[in-house]
């Protein structure tokens, strides 16, 4: 069973303008929708994509918390499984025109009985289940995620961790399955002269798989068969780049499962993550078939 968690998740208010958006001005939009977002829920959706089905763990609360389940039934392959706090689950405005604007909220707070809660369901994770922690986690729960990150490792359960750069670095000598990061973090967690040198520091401290993305143009990917590079887009005709790390981790979580080959489930998951940044959204299976067969892995010396 794969798990993803998304400790912030967010209803994502989409908002499209034919016309450059004005600072003090009254701008209009053309086109709105909305879609549940985060990081964890974003991994969830491109397996969904897959035909893979996955456990949504996080926090939803408030009056926008009925409308983000209703959002998921379409996806009959994410199962929600959160946990409900007196908080309202935040609203982020995405301003789409000539130039993208986001507008983030902070988020509610997550009490100490709701963190349990989580605690007590990710602790039901069997030997050999996958568990996807991505998106930030507030400062003052660092403590609480890294020591429910850490029984899980030690449980045998396969963590991938895309999180804070200080609960990657805490995790890294308990052998994690897959680090995802980038360059900006990587420097947080080791002291490296490149991206190349910091992904091969993070595999030498004990992480069996680590993957960069760099900028969302590249991605470079270090393993026990060497260190492996593709190139995410080809030409300027990109769409959004959001969701693209987290289509890769999917990607290679789906092709993983299927043959246990690290560096075709790189090539695969890297496949996804071009395949969203060339979509509206996140990547479908059709999207990501035309990608895999362009997508080549080059083996850095």
């Amino acid at each position: 069973m794969i798990c993803t968690c998304t400790m912030n998740p967010s209803l994502d208010y989409y908002m499209e303008f034919d016309e450059p958006i004005e600072s003090g001005k009254v701008n209009r939009s053309n086109l709105e929708y909305y879609e549940a977002g985060g990081k964890g829920i974003n991994v969830s959706i491109v397996l969904n994509n897959l035909g893979i089905p996955t456990k949504a763990f996080g926090f939803l609360g408030g009056f926008t918390k009925d409308f983000y389940i209703s959002l998921l039934a379409k996806y009959e392959n994410v199962r929600p499984n959160f946990t409900y706090i007196d908080g309202h689950t935040r609203i982020n405005v995405k301003c789409g025109a000539k130039e993208n604007t986001d507008l983030n909220a902070t988020g509610p707070y997550i009490t100490a009985k709701a963190m349990d809660n989580l605690r007590r369901k990710v602790s039901m994770l069997y030997e050999g289940d996958y568990f996807v922690m991505a998106g930030n986690t507030p400062e003052y729960l660092e403590v609480d995620v890294t020591d429910m990150l850490r029984e899980s490792i030690r449980e045998n359960v396969k963590v991938v961790l895309d999180t804070n750069p200080s609960i990657v670095k805490e995790l890294l000598h308990e052998k994690p399955f897959m680090i995802k990061t980038t360059p900006s973090e990587l420097k947080q967690i080791v002291d490296c002269d490149s991206v190349i040198d910091g992904a091969r520091k993070i595999y030498e401290l004990g992480a069996r798989y680590v993957l960069v993305v760099c900028d969302n143009t590249d991605a470079i990917f270090v393993c026990k068969e060497g260190t492996y590079q593709v190139d995410l887009t080809k030409e300027d005709k990109v769409v959004s780049f959001v969701g693209t790390g987290d289509s890769l981790i999917a990607g290679f979580l789906m092709n993983y499962l299927r043959s246990k080959d690290a560096i075709d489930s790189f090539r695969f998951g890297c496949s996804c993550g071009s395949a969203t940044a060339y979509s509206k959204g996140l990547a479908t299976r059709e999207k990501i078939d035309s990608f895999y067969k362009l997508t080549e892995v080059d083996k850095i010396d």
